[in-house]
């Protein structure tokens, strides 16, 4: 019954405006630095953090390697194997995970305040002690095998991974997260220690906590979790990703009645000035939902589409503008040729006064939306952090989308939404469409 009270007070609301968040920066004994959102209304704690660089670090020949490894953290650590640890977390409500993906390993910890002194414990012993125990590692592997099973039957993920491979080519935000089914029954228990041992660090771990804790109580235990990880991290060199110099229109071919499709082209990045007016143009495109031109044409004036959307994907290596959309194989051909006259009248003639208007409206709306429980607040903590942004950013965010004109959206949209630019990927069997390529499905 406390594992259950547990996850419903983590559900909970946390009272108070995001605007009005104090954000305090926590310096252990050791140096080990953390931010932290102190909330005493409710007796919980949450805590998330994260290490640079991602599943981009797996070596070629040993994709997969970050999520296994991240997976294996709490199977089995210290003095507890897999099974007591699991009995652990679940005697004492504590729910503990890790991640991996681009650019970073993720990590998070939930717990009621009266049991933190377990949760950081256990914490510790999984960054710092697991066993990887080779019954763990093949019981793990099984389960991403599966997983990776799964994938290579989602028309979603072929098309994802076809437009990937298509635009990285050979760099490792190419590579595929799950391994191949090859990739992933080569990896060895040397390769698991090895990557947890090269990449769990100190100086690329930012940490955010939010909650039930004050500094004095804070301090001591990021000494205590994080104190005996290496000093500086292994990591391999990656560079800045280089766009192929020409557009693609890439055919899978899939049996079935619908087609996938993506679209992508060059984005800004997050330090990028043009951040904010990029941020305000794509709602107006793609990202606004019902309100977004794309939605409206293919979707609400023709019905050829259930969803069509765009987003902004700023990464470390890379800034890609992303589109995606499915449409019955027959209506694909109208649907893409809709689409890219929205675009290209998007581009051509840019955003108007109420468009502009309403976009900054939601934009401005939304951020108390994502600060609505302890661990969002964690969250966006670790992603300004991962960001390098200043811990005053949430008081000037809004201001910063307020203060665009529409001259800087208009120039950002002939900079950044030229639909010449596009490079498309569709999984299926499309009437009405030209392919420059063709490719097979993944298979392994």
């Amino acid at each position: 019954m406390r594992y259950f009270i547990a996850i419903l007070l983590m559900g909970l609301i946390v009272a108070g405006n995001a605007h009005a968040t104090t954000i305090t920066e926590v310096t252990s004994k050791g140096g080990i630095k953390a931010w932290l959102v102190e909330d005493h209304k409710l007796p919980l704690i949450a805590a998330e953090f994260a290490f640079r660089g991602g599943v981009e670090q797996d070596p070629v020949d040993k994709q997969g390697l970050a999520h296994l490894t991240m997976g294996l953290l709490t199977e089995g650590a210290g003095a507890y194997d897999a099974a007591t640890f699991q009995q652990e977390m679940a005697d004492h409500s504590i729910i503990l995970r890790f991640g991996a993906s681009r650019d970073v390993l993720m990590g998070s910890v939930k717990c009621l305040s009266e049991e933190k002194a377990k949760a950081f414990e256990l914490l510790h012993l999984a960054v710092t002690a697991p066993h990887f125990d080779k019954s763990e590692v093949e019981r793990l592997r099984s389960q991403q095998l599966s997983g990776l099973k799964g994938q290579l039957g989602n028309p979603d993920w072929q098309a994802r991974y076809a437009l990937f491979s298509q635009i990285f080519a050979t760099h490792p935000y190419g590579f595929r997260s799950l391994g191949s089914i090859q990739s992933l029954s080569s990896l060895t228990e040397k390769d698991i220690k090895g990557f947890a041992a090269a990449h769990l660090a100190q100086d690329n771990l930012v940490i955010a906590v939010a909650g039930d804790i004050t500094p004095v109580e804070l301090a001591p235990l990021l000494d205590q979790v994080f104190g005996q990880l290496p000093k500086k991290a292994q990591l391999a060199k990656i560079g800045e990703v280089v766009w192929p110099a020409k557009p693609a229109t890439i055919l899978v071919p899939r049996e079935g009645t619908q087609t996938e499709f993506l679209f992508t082209m060059p984005g800004p990045k997050r330090e990028d000035p043009d951040w904010y007016a990029a941020e305000i143009a794509d709602y107006i495109l793609g990202s606004g939902g019902f309100s977004s031109r794309l939605m409206h044409d293919v979707r609400d004036e023709k019905g050829l589409t259930y969803d069509i959307h765009t987003g902004l994907s700023p990464m470390d290596y890379a800034g890609v503008l992303i589109g995606e959309a499915a449409a019955d194989n027959d209506k694909v051909g109208q649907a893409w040729a809709i689409a890219l006259e929205t675009m290209r009248g998007f581009y051509k003639d840019g955003a108007t006064d109420k468009e502009i208007a309403s976009a900054k409206d939601y934009l401005t709306g939304a951020l108390p939306l994502v600060m609505t429980s302890t661990d969002k607040i964690a969250g966006v903590l670790v992603d300004l952090q991962l960001k390098s942004l200043p811990r005053d950013y949430l008081d000037h965010r809004n201001d910063y989308l307020r203060n665009v004109t529409k001259e800087d959206v208009t120039r950002v949209i002939h900079k950044w939404f030229n639909p010449d630019g596009l490079t498309l990927s569709m999984v299926g069997k499309p009437d009405g469409m030209k392919s420059t390529e063709t490719k097979d499905l993944v298979h392994n």
